[in-house]
């Protein structure tokens, strides 16, 4: 009888550190994953604020008007919002 439950324990035990091996396997995978979508995210608004500002310094008044266009856009947007 005794043999059984420390055999079931034993067995158990086992279960359990590898469960947490797995565990601590699918953390440590899904940590660098998101390491890595940060590098990426990163790169990507670096790359996109290094083409805006070269396109600004391109098109200085288009870059103006598109700039006042989007404000005037928006500015009507939230006066009708205002008013429902």
């Amino acid at each position: 009888m005794k043999a059984n439950v420390l055999k079931d324990a034993a067995k158990t035990g086992e279960r359990v550190v590898e469960r947490f091996t797995a565990s601590k396997e699918a953390v440590s995978d899904a940590w660098d994953d998101t390491r890595h979508f940060v590098h990426r995210t990163r790169r990507t608004i670096r790359d996109l604020l290094g083409e805006a500002k070269y396109n600004i310094k391109r098109f200085p008044i288009r870059s103006v008007a598109l700039a006042f266009g989007a404000g005037a856009v928006i500015g009507i947007l939230i006066s009708r919002n205002r008013k429902s």
